[in-house]
């Protein structure tokens, strides 16, 4: 059969539109754009399932199984895939030249897109329908052009954190509103002319709260724990908080170092004013966001100190999450303590 370049290409072209697209568009995009390249497949499933015959249970045999039927029409070689399995992991290997979709590939990163592998979303799609289980996918390219993705079983689907029911906004699974910095620094100013002197207090408490309702969630869904604060922080960024990089991560210490960047209390400090009498770092809402972040995701008493913040002259906002010392447990302030 004549291979279809154009067809092909088009292919391509759209998955790359499809990710600029997302790039631009707020929440969790990256989950959209998973279940963009799970989708083909769920379809083609669907619509030719008399024709797949899945003989077998293993990862692998039903992967093959459907590169054969792929094969069959036209759309790719499969010996061109080598698969093994690893423990309950699935190893795909792939040279990237043998890839119909190489051009998407190779594209993404120049122009600074979201990518996700369309193949492995493809494996991913397979498993889910014939094997009813879920899979977290990874893809890495060598030195040498070869591509090599890990498909792993997941204990809980994966959910988008930040999704629509209706007419209805929802985070991890409540409803949700968006405000304006406008809206937030009026909410601000109200505390500090009515109970100044909780203000600190309050902000850091609210942000505690909110942080842990995701936490759980997040947590939930990943449970290597590097990854699921690395999810919480993408969170941060989708939802226009601040963008924010773990710097370290210490999970046997309990401790994190955290950087902000345009972060959203700085920003209002910058068109407001400070709302503290005294110079001083102003992020308390994100400090306690943090807190519950590694607090749950450690299933420890953490709390979290901003060490410099942009509103005072510096370059990021950096915070440092640590244990509660063992001395002050029982004995802090109700707003700093761990919401279970």
């Amino acid at each position: 059969m004549k291979d279809d370049v154009i067809s092909k290409e088009v292919i391509n072209y759209l998955y790359m539109s499809v990710c600029k697209t997302l790039k631009n568009v707020p929440f969790s995009n990256r989950y959209w754009v998973e279940q963009i390249m799970m989708g083909p497949a769920q379809y083609i499933l669907e619509e030719y399932m008399d024709e797949l015959q899945f003989t077998s249970k293993k990862p692998a045999a039903v992967c093959i199984t459907f590169l054969n039927f792929l094969e069959s029409k036209g759309f790719l070689i499969s010996k061109d895939y080598q698969m093994e399995e690893l423990g309950n992991d699935l190893l795909v290997h792939v040279k990237r030249d043998k890839c119909n979709y190489r051009k998407y590939c190779l594209q993404t990163p120049v122009e600074g897109l979201l990518f996700y592998c369309v193949r492995v979303g493809t494996f991913q799609a397979v498993l889910q329908k014939i094997l009813g289980k879920s899979y977290s996918a990874s893809m890495e390219t060598d030195q040498c052009g070869v591509c090599h993705g890990k498909l792993s079983p997941a204990p809980n689907p994966i959910e988008e954190i930040v999704n629509r029911d209706g007419d209805v906004l929802k985070i991890a699974g409540r409803r949700a509103i968006l405000l304006s910095k406008q809206t937030f620094a009026s909410l601000l100013m109200s505390i500090k002319e009515h109970a100044p002197h909780t203000l600190k207090h309050v902000l850091y408490d609210a942000g505690y709260r909110s942080g842990a309702l995701l936490a759980r969630k997040t947590r939930d869904s990943h449970p290597d724990q590097e990854e699921s604060l690395q999810v919480l922080l993408n969170e941060i960024k989708n939802i226009g908080w601040g963008r924010v990089e773990l710097v370290s991560f210490n999970p046997s210490q309990g401790r994190a170092s955290l950087r902000c960047y345009d972060s959203f209390q700085a920003a209002i400090v910058a068109e407001y004013g400070s709302f503290y009498r005294s110079p001083q770092v102003n992020c308390d809402f994100l400090r306690g966001l943090f807190a519950a972040f590694v607090s749950i995701v450690l299933n420890e008493e953490i709390i979290c100190e901003e060490m410099n913040c942009q509103s005072v002259g510096g370059d990021y906002c950096e915070f440092l999450a640590m244990p509660l010392p063992k001395n002050l447990l029982g004995k802090e302030k109700p707003s700093d303590r761990r919401i279970d």
